[in-house]
């Protein structure tokens, strides 16, 4: 699975659950490092709901490298591990990291 195949599934996820995620009304920042990277937006705003590969500002910001990003997405690093240990590096709003990770799990 690739970086651009997991954010293909999180655009899908998105439009089939377009009312429940816009309340959030929050921008997410993916950075990340390696072959398969790249800067993504994940972008929960009614007006301008979906994901893109560009670098905006955002209220939530992760970094970290492809393959721990795609370990964190199949299930086999854990969020609070990846955190914890430092695999993946969080800035800007807990709260609204918490949410989108409760939301994507649906």
């Amino acid at each position: 699975m690739t970086t651009r195949e997991i954010f293909e599934k999180v655009e899908k996820k998105i439009s089939e659950k377009s009312g429940e995620l816009s309340d959030l009304r929050a921008v997410y920042k993916f950075e990340l490092k390696g072959p398969d990277g790249g800067t993504w937006i994940v972008d929960l705003r009614e007006e301008s709901l979906g994901v893109r590969e560009t670098d905006e500002e955002a209220q939530c910001t992760f970094k970290g490298s492809d393959s721990n990003f795609i370990d964190l997405f199949t299930g086999k690093l854990k969020p609070e591990r990846a955190l914890l240990t430092g695999k993946i590096k969080m800035s800007g709003d807990i709260g609204l990291a918490m949410k989108l990770g409760q939301l994507l799990k649906k």
